[in-house]
């Protein structure tokens, strides 16, 4: 059945999106302040409307992951972190306990959302934020991070290699590599087909999202210490974003 209603939903979005949808789309394409501020209130209250708690159960998971990597922390020493596409700030309920939080995303608008969830979040101590891509992170210092949280930012990315170089350079020795990121489905299928198909009219609507990437090939290539992944399939989200993967990689 799920083959029938995704390879239709593909076929629709494709028609509409060269005939009535257009002009919108070749206003995406062509400016990019418009994107943003598209994407950002997109995401934020359409997305997170209908497959919010789906993928707050999957971060709440993912944060689990991490603090069983982090066991040996003192908690009493503030776990310094630096969130690369803070978006929205959807990560901040499932940080730990003394926190320093430097949050950084190429995309300003998200900064008014960031702050709603800002003030819900005490628990988590806000240093900074740092409008840059993650691809050049020049105005942070080396080794200055135990963790570095990514949660579906890498299939953005310009270039995934240079954003990953930048992610080793800024964390400490030892320090740890969180991500959450939705991948190609791992063994090819009607599935992979229909991500690749979808693909180049996504990444308009979705502000250079990737649906058709293998993050976890690039991560073990950059030369981290150690990289442990787990994937997962939340049923009750679309199927284009289905596989995740679930990782900490250590410097």
């Amino acid at each position: 059945m799920e083959f029938f209603i995704y390879t239709a939903v593909t076929i629709i979005v494709w028609s509409l999106s060269v005939t009535c949808l257009l002009p919108f789309v070749i206003v995406l394409k062509i400016s990019k302040t418009y994107r943003d501020m598209w994407f950002s209130w997109f995401f934020v209250r359409i997305v997170l409307g209908l497959w919010g708690p789906a993928l707050a159960r999957v971060r709440k998971r993912g944060f689990k992951f991490l603090e069983e990597h982090l066991m040996e922390r003192k908690s009493k020493i503030p776990l310094e972190i630096l969130e690369i596409g803070f978006g929205g700030g959807f990560n901040l309920p499932f940080y730990p306990k003394n926190s320093n939080l430097t949050a950084l995303d190429m995309n300003e608008s998200f900064i008014k959302y960031f702050e709603e969830n800002r003030l819900k979040n005490p628990h988590v101590t806000y240093k900074k934020v740092v409008i840059a891509m993650a691809e050049d992170m020049s105005k942070i210092e080396d080794n200055s991070f135990d963790v570095v949280v990514c949660t579906y930012v890498l299939c953005s990315v310009e270039n995934v290699r240079s954003a990953l170089k930048e992610v080793k350079r800024v964390l400490k020795p030892g320090g740890k590599f969180f991500f959450i990121e939705h991948i190609l489905y791992p063994n090819f299928s009607w599935k992979t087909i229909l991500q690749i198909l979808l693909n180049p009219i996504w990444k308009v609507y979705f502000n250079g999202c990737n649906i058709n990437r293998h993050h976890d090939e690039e991560i073990k290539e950059v030369g981290f210490s150690n990289v442990v992944t787990k994937m997962c399939y939340p049923i009750d989200t679309l199927l284009y974003v289905r596989p995740m993967m679930i990782g900490i990689a250590t410097k």
